[in-house]
């Protein structure tokens, strides 16, 4: 009976670690429950979903605005070199009457 060895399969620290990582565990389990568990973080997603709908709208709304004022920006821009090539034109056909 002398010769028989007892065998460990992971020792003592392995079973330290274990014992600390369930700790740990249901710590964190304890926690997430305290602070509202998975309904609050629902209830936190949908609030963030409507603020980024109103913010989509919101962003639409003023991307429509600079589109509209840019084009009637250009509209006048266009115009500007329209008449200066017509003024252009009337001054070469007078110096070329001339």
């Amino acid at each position: 009976m002398s010769n028989e060895q007892k065998i460990v399969k992971g020792g003592f620290r392995a079973t330290l670690a274990l014992i600390v990582s369930i700790i740990a565990l249901v710590v964190a389990i304890m926690a997430f429950n305290r602070t509202g568990g998975e309904a609050n973080l629902r209830a936190q997603i949908s609030e963030l979903q409507a603020k980024m709908k109103t913010l989509r709208t919101e962003t639409s709304e003023k991307v429509d605005k600079v589109r509209q004022e840019t084009s009637k920006a250009l509209k006048k821009v266009g115009i500007e070199i329209k008449k200066e090539e017509a003024k252009k034109e009337e001054s070469e056909k007078e110096e070329s009457e001339e």
